[in-house]
């Protein structure tokens, strides 16, 4: 389960317009803190560091990987789901 901070980040980015669909199943997503960044994102990895580093961050305790833009890409596909 995601942090409430986590989750608000991501939904940050979703009514910010840092979300775009390339594919299917991937996504750019546009840094919220250096514009002229972005990560490009699937329904389960990311590029960005702390995604890279959970597990070293969260000692392993079971959880799957997460960042803040794996929640806007659920966030995002939620808000335009047909």
């Amino acid at each position: 389960m995601s942090s409430p901070n986590t989750i608000k980040k991501a939904k940050k980015l979703v009514d910010d317009d840092c979300v775009s669909k390339i594919e299917d199943d991937l996504f750019q997503i546009r840094s919220s803190s250096d514009p002229n960044k972005s990560y490009f994102v699937t329904s389960d990895t990311c590029e960005c560091f702390g995604f890279k580093n959970y597990y070293k961050f969260h000692h392993g305790n079971g959880q799957k990987a997460n960042c803040s833009h794996l929640e806007a890409i659920r966030i995002f596909k939620k808000e335009n789901s047909d």
